[in-house]
């Protein structure tokens, strides 16, 4: 049975003790309690918090206002800012998405710093602050398109306060010989950074390799402003040409030495391939050394449903009031579209995996066992016969979001992927999208009379370890999603350190 709705609907009829209710009655049950639960006095500091310090992993807004968005601020987000009929007229036409754009795993922070994570996605420059150090816009140096995504350090570590922060801006040119000229301009204003008083060469380093046309690091050094600070400024600039497209990487942060900037040449190698859709080069620790005996190029699989998160493991922490099950119809070997990811681009098979395990889970209710309808969790592990491929295919998925229009849907906003903290040997990122009206269901026509303002919450995590990835799809309808850190963030945030855990082991 390949249908992934009929699948499920397999497993709800085999599933003892679960007699189906109507969405709205089981979300608005679980959810009076989660919310009976958080006191006005936790909701203000949240909210002031918010302000300081941005604690929220998601944006807390409901479908119907659709302010979900965090790239520009309100006044000048992309669908409310129109280029003049000229500019538009004239303009060439451009590819550039924001699939070019460095992702978090692309990123190495420099020890002891925590990891980066994302902040938030702009279409064009954003306010034209990315650097400090370059007086004139990528547009005035001839690029026919931009985006920019900005990052800061994991929150919560000891060290986030002093890491800095990390912007990159990718442009594309008329030609490749455009974009070589403009990196080199770029480069000699990083150098210059004229936008600073007295400024001071601290260092300089390449970046080459792979698909990269030409690229160097700029390092400068100024005074503060604050005369009680204690370190200087330091503007790390790595420009960096591959095809027609320009990438800009910016790392400021107060130091009280030099330190060279390889974390920034690697993170900038990793993002120029992003840039043009190549394949991220490989690290030298992943080679094996010259002693190591022979292996074979594709190794036997030895997925099993150990490495499957359990009923468990998978979290809804709504107060107690619903949580995730699952039972052995739910587990598959092989894999179908699941009903849980209307994003969801082709099989893992196609991208080179030996192996893949899938489960489903149902949403039910403490209070008798009462299960969701609307409510969809699915997790997909793959093993490749490569860490390279592995990470490839990785990589690959957390481009899912862009250009994603799910069937019946009327608007599609999706947040940028962040890190999340793992005790295993894995990395792993959440992303959300909220899409809807609520008629745009998976597989099901819903009566949208007295649910004009729900939608549809798709939350993605994915982790990679080894030669095997796991990527988990929650949908949830309803008219919020929030989750504060202090409560321990999202539901799938929750569940990926077991998750990487789960298919770490061997």
């Amino acid at each position: 049975m390949s249908d992934p709705i009929s699948r499920l609907d397999q497993f709800r009829a085999t599933t003892p003790g679960a007699p189906m209710k109507s969405a709205a009655e089981v979300r608005r049950r679980g959810d009076q309690i989660r919310r009976r639960q958080r006191t006005l006095v936790a909701a203000g500091a949240a909210a002031l918090a918010a302000v300081v310090a941005g604690p929220i992993i998601f944006l807390s807004a409901g479908f119907g206002d659709k302010a979900i968005d965090p790239a520009p601020a309100p006044s000048e987000t992309p669908s409310t800012v129109a280029p003049s009929p000229s500019a538009s007229a004239s303009a060439p036409a451009s590819d550039l998405t924001r699939a070019a754009l460095p992702i978090a795993a692309d990123l190495v922070a420099d020890d002891p710093f925590p990891t980066w994570v994302e902040e938030r996605t702009y279409d064009g420059e954003g306010q034209g602050d990315h650097n400090e150090c370059l007086t004139a816009s990528l547009a005035d140096a001839g690029a026919v398109a931009t985006v920019r995504r900005d990052f800061v350090p994991q929150p919560g570590d000891e060290l986030s306060a002093s890491a800095g922060t990390l912007k990159a801006v990718v442009a594309e040119f008329d030609s490749p010989e455009a974009a070589e000229k403009a990196r080199g301009e770029l480069a000699e204003a990083a150098a210059a950074c004229r936008g600073v008083d007295a400024p001071e060469t601290a260092g300089s380093l390449p970046v080459e390799g792979g698909v990269i046309s030409g690229g160097d690091i700029e390092v400068v050094a100024y005074q503060p402003d604050d005369p009680d600070m204690n370190a200087v400024w330091e503007v790390a600039t790595a420009v960096v040409s591959a095809e027609d497209r320009v990438l800009v990487m910016t790392r400021k942060r107060g130091v009280q030495s030099y330190v060279s900037p390889t974390d920034l040449q690697t993170s900038a190698v990793n993002a120029a391939h992003r840039m043009v859709g190549a394949k991220r080069p490989v690290e030298a620790t992943s080679e094996p050394p010259a002693s190591a005996p022979a292996t074979s190029d594709a190794p036997e699989p030895t997925l099993s449903a150990r490495n499957l998160l359990t009923g468990e493991e998978a979290i809804y922490p709504n107060g107690g009031a619903l949580d995730w099950v699952e039972s052995s119809e739910s587990t598959t070997t092989g894999e179908t579209v699941p009903a849980a990811n209307a994003c969801w681009q082709g099989s893992m098979k196609a991208r080179g995996a030996i192996a893949t395990m899938q489960r489903d889970f149902l949403l039910v209710t403490s209070e008798g066992g009462d299960s969701d309808a609307d409510a969809y969790l699915n997790e997909t592990i793959a093993e490749f016969p490569s860490a390279e491929e592995a990470q490839a295919a990785y990589e690959d998925v957390l481009t899912w979001f862009d250009g994603c229009s799910p069937e019946g849907s009327d608007s599609f906003k999706p947040n940028p992927f962040g890190g999340v903290p793992m005790s295993a040997p894995a990395e792993g990122v959440t992303g959300l999208a909220i899409y809807g009206p609520i008629t745009a269901a998976p597989g099901t026509q819903y009566d949208p009379a007295g649910r004009e303002d729900d939608g549809w919450f798709l939350e993605m995590g994915v982790v990679l370890s080894g030669t095997r990835i796991a990527v988990l799809s929650q949908l949830i309808s309803g008219q919020d999603y929030n989750w504060l850190a202090e409560d321990g963030g999202t539901p799938v945030q929750q569940m990926l350190p077991a998750a990487a855990d789960r298919v770490s082991s061997r």
